[in-house]
């Protein structure tokens, strides 16, 4: 977990160094102000505008992406490539339905001449 991009290990670490050197009284009533200082920051209009600055910076790559409608045309993209790979497997059968009946033919022109059956030639 991070706050403040300070970890947990960090953390206890100041908390340990603060109580040292505050001592146990003043570390409490120090802690208790700090609290309400980060609490006072959190709810702050200040605070508010900063965090939803922060979101628009974030979402500004997609309302860009919106805004220029990039993605209908990688849809459209999408729709035209899907129709070509459809027409060439469409040709690729009918060529394989082609070939097959060539073969059947050539096969049947063979064994229909009895003298193409005995390689010996009998």
């Amino acid at each position: 977990m991070q706050i403040f991009n300070v970890g947990i290990g960090e953390l206890l670490f100041i908390l340990a160094l603060a109580f040292i050197v505050l001592g146990p009284k003043k570390a409490v009533v120090t802690a208790r102000k700090i609290g309400v200082w980060l609490r006072n920051l959190v709810t702050s209009p200040l605070w508010r505008e900063a965090m939803n600055a922060s979101n628009e910076v974030y979402d500004l790559p997609r309302h860009i992406l919106d805004d220029a409608e990039l993605q209908s045309l990688v849809n459209e993209l999408d729709l035209s490539a899907q129709e070509i790979e459809n027409t060439l497997d469409q040709a690729h059968l009918e060529t394989q339905a082609e070939l097959s009946s060539i073969n059947d033919a050539f096969n049947s022109g063979f064994h229909a001449n009895p003298e193409f059956d005995d390689p010996s030639g009998r």
